[in-house]
């Protein structure tokens, strides 16, 4: 049996991980582990400049504040979605800009896919 490549096998735990819709617009940058939790770090796509820029000459400005998000729960750890998104603004202005996803459900700050999961063992 050939032995797979690495990234092949971490391609496929990130896929495992992170639902896709999140990875549309977000690539995984870093995995950390402390004790209670791991925490998987997602940045936004360079790509993905803002709607009211289109046009326009965009820079990025740094990063918006991040996201927890709670996806799973696996060896008695929490599994959190640390989201990036960017800033931008237009050449030579100071306003800021940045993408709004839907990325948690209201009153809520876990993926659709956990809080399916939690209703349906909960009953």
């Amino acid at each position: 049996m050939p032995q797979p490549k690495q990234t092949d096998i971490l391609e496929q735990v990130i896929k495992l991980l992170v639902p896709s819709e999140y990875l549309n617009d977000f690539y995984p940058n870093h995995i950390s582990e402390n004790t209670e939790e791991w925490i998987i770090e997602l940045v936004e796509k360079e790509d993905r400049v803002p709607k009211a820029l289109e046009g326009k000459e965009a820079v990025c400005d740094g990063y918006c504040n991040s996201i927890d998000i709670l996806t799973h729960a696996f060896s008695l750890k929490k599994i959190y979605l640390r989201m990036y998104r960017r800033r931008w603004k237009e050449q030579g202005t100071n306003k800021g800009f940045c993408n709004e996803y839907d990325l948690t459900i209201p009153g809520m700050k876990t993926t659709r896919e956990f809080r399916d999961f939690l209703k349906e063992i909960g009953g």
